[in-house]
Order: structure tokens, then sequence, then C-alpha cells
């Protein structure tokens, strides 16, 4: 009796997972809506990583200033890897950093940056002593890379073993 009445209940919850069938127009404009809002949706995602990287209010705490952020053309290539110039305004000297920038192409859109799109990152293991400069050049193999928008250190480590996380909230 117990396997009856569990065998009709499995039954009859399958009956009544009859799928609903669309038409191919609505079919359509749905996946169109389902399109226009993943853009729109991606396009306010590239402009808060954008404004973020123009916000000089992260970074003002920064133990960690770059003063120099471009894009360089590889020797023997087309591709472009990044390069930045930065100093320890700090008072304890550094032993690594890990930064974090973000470019656009000539059309004002995110530029492929290797692994990435609009943003990408490295990280130089180099100490660092108080007021000292220092530079460094990260191959990201960016094909259409124009402009970098901006360029910041996202997490610092220090010689005496604390650490410094950029709070992006």
């Amino acid at each position: 009796m117990k396997k009856t009445l569990f065998t009709l209940t499995i039954l009859l919850l399958f009956s009544c997972g009859k799928k609903q069938e669309y038409s191919p127009e609505i079919e359509a404009k749905a996946g169109k809506i389902v399109d226009s809002i993943m853009a729109s949706n991606q396009q306010k995602a590239n402009l808060d990583t954008k404004e973020s990287f123009l916000d000089k209010e992260l970074t003002k705490n920064s133990p960690v200033q770059v003063l120099k952020y471009r894009f360089v053309e590889k020797e023997y290539s087309t591709y472009k890897d990044v390069a930045l110039t930065y100093k320890n305004v700090s008072d304890k000297t550094i032993s690594a950093i890990r930064f974090e920038w973000y470019g656009e192409n000539s059309f004002g859109e995110p530029a492929d940056m290797g692994v990435s799109t609009g943003t990408g990152g490295g990280f130089t293991d180099d100490a660092l002593k108080p007021g000292k400069t220092d530079s460094g050049q990260w191959d990201i193999l960016s094909r259409d890379g124009k402009k970098l928008i901006g360029a910041r250190a996202y997490e610092v480590a220090f010689e005496d073993g604390t650490k410094w996380k950029l709070n992006n909230n």
C-alpha cells in the first residue's frame, strides 16, 4: 500500500510539471529583454569600476601613492604592458604590494587586460623603504589598451608583518 501511494505521488508530481510552450515571437522578445538587461548591468558595472578608480577618496589613506601609470608598447609586438611608478608614503618599510588598474580602448570601452577586461592587476615583493620611489612593468599583453584611467595599491604588506587593505565599499 505504501509503495503504491508513493508511486502515485511521484507520478502525480511529474505529470503536473508540464512545460508551457511559447510562440517563437514571444521567446525572441524575451531573449532581447534578457540581452538588454545583461548589457545594461555590464555597462553599470564598468561605470562603477571606472568611477572607483577616479575616486581619490578611496586611496587617501593608502601607504603607496601611484605617481604614474601608462600602457607601454612591447618592442617586437602590438601588445601592450602596464608600467607604474609608485612611492612609499608611510613610515614603515613595505615588503610587498598588490596593484590594480583600469584601462580603456580607443572607443572608451573597457580594454582587454590579457586575462580580463577593463581591470587588471599585478604585484611586487621588492622592499620599499619609507619615502622611496620605485617603478615596475607588468606583462599583461593587452591587444586594444589605449589609456589607463587609474591605478592603485589595494593591499600592502609591511616588513613588521602588518597589512593594509583598500576599503572599497
